[in-house]
């Protein structure tokens, strides 16, 4: 979610998050105000309908057996993102080939996703059949009743589904609340660091190590090419997704985290603090101008010869491979993101982003909505829709080891890619985080334009934490 390509539709928002390496709870539903309870980390929430899939009718199960069945001739509505849309048309195109259905599709900003998917079930529209959302709204769908519970599905389908192949950070993140399952992994997102070696070997550079290292770096580029490149194009435009996971790509690897071991909120740090402080420093020698860059900005910089390092998503190397659209082809180099200052700094890999699939409570044709996302659980399927330049990254370790694949997106990506799974750093997804995320956002960008200090912008994102939390 993720960023994304000039030519194919670009775009696009620490959980569960480390103190160091170790995980830090998010609130919980007794913490949170009666209106915007998050579920509780042991269950379901008791507003959510005890919805599952079409009970088997054959045994064992085979992938899609009923596909012709259930859709030839039946249409059903895909809820997806723009920066997905190519990918989302490659997967119309294959499902109905296999089925005989028609697959529509609704493309809407990632921004807007969550909103829709609940407005559509809360509203009793009932148009959405599968819903394609990103993993931090999942509390709070969860909560509205707008996904199916998949338990059942699962089971039915264990034969064939191996869940084991899926990475087991995305597949937990991306689709559990409490003790069940409400989706599958279908686009997975880290951060990963980029560098364009020509300005790197222009300027004696060596990639950074730490975010020491990445300012010496940025400003050594951006004061030697005075206008005609930037050390670093960084994403600070005023959106959750953009703002909040360059922040976290900071704040974590600094031994930071939004909430302490008891749920409770600590975003004014002096850890988190260090981060935001480091960041504001390093907009000054960015790409102008770090509140209006988000992917699209980012990405055509990056593509242009005009940057010289680039936190993104792992997708990017196939764009930046692609001779049509790309003046860095071969030019390019990927590392592990920097390491915070001192004893708790640690290089993490924040998901800044990150997509699962669902389908909707309100679904009219269920039967073939199941089909669907058999389809799109399928390994071999899954392995056809991530070699497309369609903003997708593997969930499944089968799709990252297939030779065909590493040759599509590079060997020393896909090892960059499993090294990273090691440090991966998640957002929340309880209910209340969509409310929390908020003055999250609007602090952080007053920060970056120097309207508050780092800490100003910090402890007032805590007293608004607070305050919806009633602690």
């Amino acid at each position: 979610m993720k960023k994304y390509t000039v030519v194919f539709s670009l775009v696009a928002a620490l959980a569960m998050i480390l103190s160091a390496c170790g995980t830090a709870a998010t609130p919980t539903a007794t913490q949170a105000p009666a209106a915007t309870q998050a579920p509780a980390a042991t269950q379901a929430p008791a507003t959510v309908a005890a919805t599952t899939a079409p009970t088997a009718t054959a045994a064992p199960v085979v992938p899609n057996a009923n596909i012709k069945t259930d859709c030839a001739g039946k249409t059903i509505n895909f809820l997806t993102i723009q920066p997905h849309q190519v990918a989302a048309e490659n997967l119309q195109t294959l499902f109905q080939d296999a089925s005989g259905a028609k697959v529509n599709l609704t493309v809407v900003g990632y921004d807007v996703v969550t909103e829709k998917a609940v407005l559509d079930v809360t509203s009793g529209a009932d148009q959405v059949d599968v819903v394609e959302y990103w993993y931090p709204g999942l509390g709070e769908m969860v909560q509205d009743g707008v996904l199916e519970n998949l338990d059942s599905w699962y089971t039915t389908n264990a034969g064939w589904l191996n869940t084991d192949d899926y990475y087991q950070d995305y597949f937990d993140a991306f689709t559990k609340i409490g003790d069940s399952r409400y989706g599958i992994p279908y686009d997975g997102d880290l951060h990963l660091l980029w560098y364009y070696k020509p300005l790197f070997t222009k300027y004696n550079l060596q990639p950074p190590t730490t975010w020491d290292d990445y300012l010496t770096d940025e400003k050594t580029i951006t004061q030697g090419e005075k206008g005609a490149a930037y050390g670093a194009a960084i994403m600070g435009s005023k959106v959750p997704l953009i703002i909040i996971g360059t922040f976290l790509s900071r704040l974590g690897s600094y031994g930071g985290s939004f909430f302490d071991a008891k749920g409770n909120p600590v975003i004014d740090s002096p850890a988190a603090v260090a981060a935001l402080t480091a960041l504001v420093e390093e907009s000054k020698y960015a790409l102008p101008t770090p509140t209006a860059t988000g992917f699209n900005e980012a990405i055509a910089g990056w593509l242009t010869q005009k940057v010289g390092m680039m936190e993104f998503w792992t997708d990017l190397g196939s764009m930046s491979a692609d001779p049509k659209s790309s003046k860095v082809v071969g030019n390019y180099g990927v590392e592990a993101m920097p390491a915070g200052p001192g004893p708790n700094g640690v290089s993490i890999a924040p998901v800044n982003a990150g997509f699962a699939m669902g389908v909707s409570t309100g679904s009219q044709n269920k039967a073939c909505a199941y089909e669907f996302l058999s389809f799109v659980a399928r390994p071999d399927i899954a392995l056809k829709y991530n070699m497309v330049v369609g903003g997708i990254d593997p969930v499944r370790k089968s799709t990252l080891d297939n030779p065909d694949y590493q040759k599509f997106i590079d060997p020393q990506i896909a090892a960059a890619i499993k090294a990273a799974h090691a440090h991966a750093v998640f957002w929340p997804t309880s209910a209340i985080w969509s409310q929390m995320q908020e003055p999250l956002t609007d602090n952080l960008s007053l920060a970056l334009t120097g309207d508050k200090t780092p800490q100003q912008a910090l402890d007032d994102t805590q007293l608004a934490w607070l305050q919806l939390l009633k602690k």
